[in-house]
């Protein structure tokens, strides 16, 4: 039998090294808050579509926004209470 045989294989290496930066751990504390509370608040299909998409009122991603810091945090927390409130359909 020859070394080849015996020597087992090397394990395989990433081909490519994720350069992008990662979100901090507050970053990524308040992107699961805001994403919890949009899925409670605004049920989960629009939830996403709202989180995910340019606002223009708020003049960014709803998601980007919140989790910059923490005040473009409770900008998107008012703008997802606001959206849950039922419509007033007219005198009560």
């Amino acid at each position: 039998m020859t070394e080849d045989a015996i020597t087992p294989a090397r394990p395989r290496r990433r081909a490519f090294v994720n350069r992008e930066t990662r979100i901090s751990p507050d970053q990524a504390r308040r992107q699961g808050l805001i994403t919890h509370l949009a899925f409670v608040l605004l049920g989960h299909e629009e939830a996403i579509r709202f989180l995910n998409t340019h606002n223009t009122s708020l003049g960014a991603r709803p998601l980007d926004l919140a989790i910059g810091d923490p005040t473009g945090y409770s900008v998107v927390e008012d703008a997802v209470k606001l959206l849950a409130r039922p419509a007033t359909g007219g005198r009560q």
